[in-house]
């Protein structure tokens, strides 16, 4: 009995060390699992601090280059401005005298169109004392060109050349020679007849009938018609320049009067 009882401690107490040995090599491992995911964690968030420094210190760079980048533009901003406010002053200063020299040569402008529409406008009694042909067309065209340039509706150098031109006309009178139907005031009376211009210097009119013959005279006072009806060889001398000018005879050389005035003799 009694090796009986003497057996079953030492059995117990075995197995209670062994229990003890299990449970003490199972929480070493697991301290150790724990110490490795420990320092795994660890070397983790070391590499991620190491990265995000890393990060840090290229993002410190890339501003401080951008600070850089932004100071110089900033530099060259302000030099290129304080140019342009140089530029800008004398800009201003040259547009100021240009302004000065634009209405100072506006106002010349405006007195030399009016002095030029003056002038034009003078020219009247000269071409209403002209050779009477289409005078009334000059004297019109020179009133409106004078009138048209005192308004300011055309510049000087169009009023010089539309003054030319009716100058022009006038002055191309001279190289022509016209035949036209037409009515004289002769005497009272309307009479009928054809007209001779030969240039600017002579001008016959026959009536219809052939009665009444009348060259064109000039004296100090302007131009008038001469009835020569009376004069038999005139009136003769007359009719025939008349024919041959209407193609009525043969061509031939004939006589035409011309009329001077008194001062020009």
């Amino acid at each position: 009995m009694h090796m009986k009882f003497s057996f079953l401690p030492k059995v117990l107490l075995c197995l209670g060390l062994s229990g003890v040995f299990a449970v003490a090599q199972e929480t070493v491992e697991s301290v150790r699992r724990q110490i490795k995911t420990v320092e795994a964690e660890t070397a983790r968030e070391k590499s991620m601090h190491e990265a995000e420094k890393k990060r840090h210190a290229e993002f410190v760079e890339v501003g401080r280059k951008k600070v850089q980048n932004l100071s110089a533009q900033n530099k060259s901003l302000k030099a290129e401005i304080d140019s342009l406010k140089v530029e800008l002053k004398k800009i201003s200063a040259a547009r100021s005298k240009t302004n000065g020299s634009i209405r100072y040569f506006e106002n010349r402008k405006t007195k030399y169109a009016d002095s030029l529409a003056t002038v034009i406008d003078s020219l009247v009694p000269f071409f209403e004392s002209d050779f009477p042909y289409r005078t009334d067309e000059a004297v019109k065209n020179i009133l409106e060109i004078a009138s048209m340039l005192h308004k300011g509706l055309i510049e000087t150098d169009d009023a010089l050349n539309r003054t030319m031109e009716v100058f022009y006309d006038r002055i191309r009178l001279g190289y022509t020679t016209e035949v036209w139907k037409g009515f004289l005031q002769v005497d009272a009376r309307n009479v009928a007849g054809t007209y001779l211009r030969y240039g600017a210097v002579a001008s016959i009119f026959v009536s219809n009938d052939g009665n009444d013959v009348l060259f064109l005279t000039r004296n100090g006072l302007g131009y008038s018609w001469k009835n020569v009806s009376e004069d038999l060889t005139m009136r003769t001398v007359l009719k025939d320049v008349m024919k041959v000018a209407e193609g009525k005879t043969a061509p031939r050389l004939v006589t035409i009067p011309v009329s001077f005035p008194k001062e020009a003799n």
